[in-house]
Formats: C-alpha cells, sequence, structure tokens
C-alpha cells in the first residue's frame, strides 16, 4: 500500500493526490539513482494527468536549449533519435525518465527543458561571476532577478560539499562559485515556468533543488509569493534524518506499508 505523511497524517494515495490538487506547482525531489522514486514519479504524473488535463511536466534533466527539440518529440513532428542526438539526455535517460517523457508524449502533455545549459553553470563555477558576458549567448535564459540571500541554503551547500569525497570533480573548485552556479541553475530552473503558471506544474528534479523548500521553490516565490507549492520525497530521502526535522525538508512523504 501507498501512504503519503504530511503534517504528522497519513494519507493514502488518493486522499494525497486529492489534497496535491490543492498546490500550483509540486515539485518531486528525487534520488537520481532511485529505481523507487522513478516508480513514483511515473505514478503521479498519470494521476494528475487523469485529474486534470492541462497538467504541465518540468524536467531538470533537459536544458533550455533543447526546448524546440523536445517540443518537436512531443508533438510527434521528428523521431526519437533525432531528438536523442540534439537533446543531451543524461545516461540513464532510457531507464529511469524516458517512461516519463513517453506518458508526456502520449496524453499531450507539454514538458519544460528547465535547466540551464551545463557549458554555463560551468562557466559561472570558473568565473565566480553571474553575469551576460560569462553565460555568452545562453544569457537569453538568465532570469531577470537571482537570489543568493538564503543563509541556509548556502550552510546546506557548504556541508553537501564537505561531504564530497575527494575524488569528485567539483572538489577543488571554490566553493563560493560554486554556489553561484547552483543558484543560477535554481533561478533559471524557477524562471522556465513563468510560460505556465496559469497551469498546474509537476517538476521532478534532484531533492536537494527541492528540499527545504530552498533551491527553485525558495527563487519562484520570490518572485510569486502567492503559488501555492508543494514538496514531495520518498521515505528513503529522509532517513537518518531526526523525525521532528522531517517534516521541514517536503511536505509529503511517500512511504509503503
Amino acid at each position: 500500500m501507498h501512504y503519503l505523511i504530511t503534517k504528522g497524517i497519513m494519507l493514502n494515495l488518493e486522499q494525497a493526490l486529492e489534497a496535491l490538487m490543492g498546490y500550483n506547482v509540486i515539485f518531486f525531489g528525487e534520488e537520481h539513482d532511485s529505481r523507487v522514486a522513478h516508480e513514483r514519479e511515473l505514478t503521479l504524473l498519470a494521476e494528475f494527468e487523469g485529474r486534470d488535463s492541462s497538467i504541465v511536466l518540468a524536467l531538470e534533466m533537459f536544458e533550455r536549449d533543447v526546448q524546440d527539440a523536445l517540443n518537436a518529440y512531443i508533438e510527434g513532428t521528428i523521431p526519437e533519435d533525432n531528438f536523442l542526438k540534439v537533446a543531451r539526455p543524461w545516461p540513464n535517460y532510457r531507464k529511469d525518465y524516458r517512461p516519463l517523457v513517453e506518458l508526456a508524449k502520449a496524453r499531450g502533455i507539454p514538458v519544460i527543458a528547465a535547466n540551464v545549459p551545463r557549458r554555463t553553470a560551468a562557466a559561472v563555477a570558473m568565473a565566480d561571476e553571474i553575469s551576460s558576458d560569462v553565460a555568452g549567448k545562453d544569457s537569453i535564459y538568465l532570469p531577470p532577478n537571482l537570489h543568493l540571500d538564503s543563509e541556509e541554503y548556502y550552510e546546506r551547500f557548504v556541508a553537501m560539499m564537505k561531504k564530497m569525497p575527494d575524488t569528485a570533480p567539483m572538489k577543488g573548485l571554490n566553493t563560493e562559485a560554486l554556489y553561484k552556479a547552483q543558484v543560477l541553475k535554481d533561478a533559471v530552473m524557477a524562471y522556465s515556468l513563468e510560460p505556465f503558471l496559469h497551469h498546474r506544474i509537476f517538476f521532478c528534479c534532484g531533492r536537494f533543488h527541492s528540499e527545504y523548500h530552498l533551491g527553485i521553490p525558495y527563487q519562484l516565490r520570490k518572485t510569486h509569493p502567492d503559488l501555492k507549492v508543494a514538496v514531495v520525497v520518498c521515505a528513503e530521502s529522509v532517513m537518518g534524518v531526526p523525525m521532528k526535522n522531517r517534516s521541514r525538508i517536503a511536505d509529503f512523504i511517500w512511504i509503503e506499508e
């Protein structure tokens, strides 16, 4: 059986879906290598579409400059091979994200390629500066406002960096610069939603981009404080966290019994 805990109350899946329909933007904070998380994302997308035919799917896993190719594939005007040649899919795309895209294609759900091009995030990390000069041709994706003012997010980012193994590619880079690149990703992903805010949006992203309502939700709410935003995680993402703190990580925690 599937259950989601919210505010200390255990809801079955049907009850949780009814509650989630009260939100404008629903984030699913995943562990990228979690089979359970990807199965839950697919379940939610199908259930949301059954309740709201205007649902929109947003994915961290595609970058802003491949939006046209993604649109063409969803609309059926280019074959999958052509789409994948230009879309730079993640290595685990076929196993973990293709089911979401194929469901969206079958049901006519718009899909947002939300993330900043990785070349720009890398350039910001090297330059320690967010600017149109650094972003170059990708400056068209920069939001008009970007917020670096969350002390909690910064502290959590620094703590995460310290836990990385010494062999991690980012380990030797400047933490301040890496933080700017991180916030740039969040801000661009929040800004990518602007044309669709009159729809309900289901956003799949790495959990650090959404937990504690930091990351993307933080950037989004700075511009749209009245938006109702929910964050969902699987129980595996809160293991080891004291019970009293788990409700801060996400609004809904998916468990199974």
